[in-house]
């Protein structure tokens, strides 16, 4: 069954045109070297997210809908979101949760949507990881203005925050922080500022588990083994302070600690239409639930632990690139491998793949944005039955955007470049050369 209600043709056809002309705009863009202002990109950003969430306004994400307003009751009603939600349906450390509860307080005094004011928070999140990708990007040597610019009108993006209002934008900004702290340092970084980078690192793992992700990258980004475990130290410590908390912000019974660690340890959605499970799942089917198939679960916890050595395969493959590269390659890493799948999942790696692009990086944006507005928007028109192939289709087409998407890694950027000194410092140093 699909988990999104209906929408009208002509809302579906206008949401479509909208992403082609944010993916226009973002290939126009890069062959074109525009450098819009910040506050252009800023505006550019919003009024894209927020014209398609008019149009989109009745669909109505499953997870958002029930999963995060249940955890905002929970947290108002200081009780563990983790214990009174369904199972798979809140795994995380409370963080965002806090943030749901202060906009369900707003839902319920400003008598809006709740599915709308869930949208606009992720949707004004994503407005900061705008101006943190044009942050990163001038760390890393890059044109900021043209790269926040193209964030602002990835199509991907858009739809996560726009359409679907998953809490992925706020992981994104606490990383973004972390490594825009990270970059913009350099080889003189203090220690205070490594402990900074590893808090704000925290507190995106702390928002969804998957941004430890980030973490080798981070630390390969970091000059020396001391600064490396100030970092993990800030990270490590902020983590294990929201959870030794939960007793005093959301009532966990001090007892129940270790059965929920293990819950937020080993939690994976249970199936996807995605890769190469999806297509074994398409060609196995079952009359189980999806949590009952003990077959599927098995082969899902077995891809889950493949994903993740995939994705540390692919630190040790890019460990001599720059920080941003291995950013993208252990995030496509682990989506190409992994057997579980949300659509949200293929923003993880936009971000760094904007502010650092290869040749191919634009043209992915788009094909992953065209993957998952057919998923987001017109197969939400379909009956039961039609959906049903239309979703066994999408998986076959899964298998190629993963294709892509390993073909679009920084493969030529394995080994990062000696730092180039400052322009005007190799003027004085050629003068007095001349002298």
């Amino acid at each position: 069954m699909s988990y999104y209600s209906p929408i009208s043709p002509v809302q579906c056809a206008a949401a479509l045109l909208l992403l082609v002309i944010g993916g226009t705009l973002m290939l126009v863009a890069q062959r074109r070297d525009w450098r819009p202002s910040l506050a252009l990109a800023i505006s550019t950003a919003l009024v894209l997210r927020l014209v398609i969430l008019a149009l989109t306004h009745r669909l109505q994400a499953f997870d958002v809908a029930y999963d995060f307003r249940v955890a905002a009751i929970n947290v108002l009603q200081h009780r563990d979101p983790v214990l009174h939600a369904r199972p798979t349906g809140w795994n995380y450390l409370p963080v965002y949760a806090f943030v749901l509860a202060g906009a369900y307080k707003a839902y319920l005094h400003l008598h809006v949507s709740w599915i709308v004011i869930a949208r606009i928070l992720s949707i004004l999140f994503d407005a900061g990881v705008v101006v943190l990708v044009g942050t990163v990007a001038g760390a890393a040597g890059e044109r900021a203005a043209l790269r926040r610019f193209q964030y602002a009108c990835n199509p991907l993006a858009i739809m996560v925050s726009g359409v679907h209002g998953q809490m992925e934008p706020a992981c994104l900004l606490f990383s973004l922080a972390a490594f825009a702290i990270v970059l913009r340092s350099g080889p003189g970084i203090s220690g205070r500022l490594a402990v900074a980078a590893g808090i704000l690192l925290g507190l995106g793992i702390g928002t969804k588990t998957w941004p430890v992700l980030f973490g080798p990258a981070l630390l390969l980004g970091l000059p020396s083994w001391r600064r490396r475990a100030q970092f993990a130290a800030g990270a490590a410590g902020v983590t294990t302070l929201l959870f030794t908390s939960l007793p005093l912000t959301v009532g966990t019974q001090a007892a129940k600690l270790p059965g929920i660690a293990q819950v937020m340890i080993s939690y994976h959605p249970v199936a996807g239409d995605w890769g190469l499970w999806g297509l074994w799942q398409a060609l196995h089917p079952t009359r189980h639930l999806a949590g009952q198939n003990l077959l599927g679960l098995n082969a899902v916890s077995a891809g889950t632990q493949a994903a993740v050595v995939g994705a540390l395969l692919a630190v040790w493959w890019w460990r001599r690139a720059h920080p941003l590269d291995v950013a993208t390659a252990t995030t496509t890493a682990l989506l190409a491998i992994t057997p579980s799948f949300g659509i949200q999942y293929l923003l993880w790696q936009a971000p760094s793949a904007t502010a650092r692009p290869n040749r191919l990086s634009a043209p992915l944006q788009v094909v992953l944005g065209t993957y998952a507005a057919m998923l987001y928007l017109p197969m939400n028109m379909l009956a039961w039955h039609d959906w049903r192939m239309a979703s066994a289709l999408m998986t076959l087409f899964s298998v190629f955007v993963i294709a892509f998407m390993i073909a679009a890694l920084p493969w030529q950027r394995r080994q990062r470049p000696p730092a180039q000194p400052p322009r005007h410092a190799a003027a004085v140093h050629t003068a007095g050369a001349a002298a």
